[in-house]
């Protein structure tokens, strides 16, 4: 076996005779020549990578958020549900604070997962110490949506 002289050989050494697909493109990359997709151009690199990375942190923090999103938009759901079927009185106080506690709360919340999803990449590669605060925090925001609905809706 030859030793390849560059990391574009090393490319062209892995995919010969090999299914790949590009990352950007998902074009199969079988028996390349270069290190550019044929299908969209973009330059391709061989590395080494985890085969599983630890996102158990970052996944709890996702359910998290999205436990209470979900809560709001199912009782959102069920509000307008009610509303169309008549049975449901908008001119009513407490009606008026219960959509509009659900409403805030799925906002902050949505806001919350896609600053999550924003910065997954970058939550990753904090210490696991970080990580778990942070996933706290989510557990908490979710939590204290829940005992705000609690207290103020009856």
């Amino acid at each position: 076996m030859t030793v390849p002289e560059s990391d574009a050989a090393l490319l062209q050494q892995f995919l010969t005779g090999r299914d790949s697909a590009c990352p950007q493109c998902d074009y199969n990359l079988r028996d390349l020549r270069g290190d550019r997709c044929p299908e969209c151009g973009e330059m391709l690199v061989l590395r080494v990578s985890v085969a599983a990375p630890k996102q158990m942190l970052l996944i709890a923090g996702l359910v998290a958020l999205s436990a209470g999103a979900g809560l709001n938009g199912l009782l959102l759901i069920y509000m307008g549900i009610q509303l169309m079927l008549g049975r449901w009185y908008a001119a009513n106080p407490t009606q008026d604070e219960f959509f509009v506690i659900n409403a805030v709360g799925f906002a902050v919340e949505a806001l919350a997962i896609g600053a999550w999803l924003w910065r997954w990449r970058a939550i990753r590669q904090r210490p696991r110490i970080v990580q778990t605060t942070l996933v706290l925090c989510c557990c908490a925001m979710t939590l204290a949506d829940i005992v705000i609905f609690s207290i103020r809706v009856r």
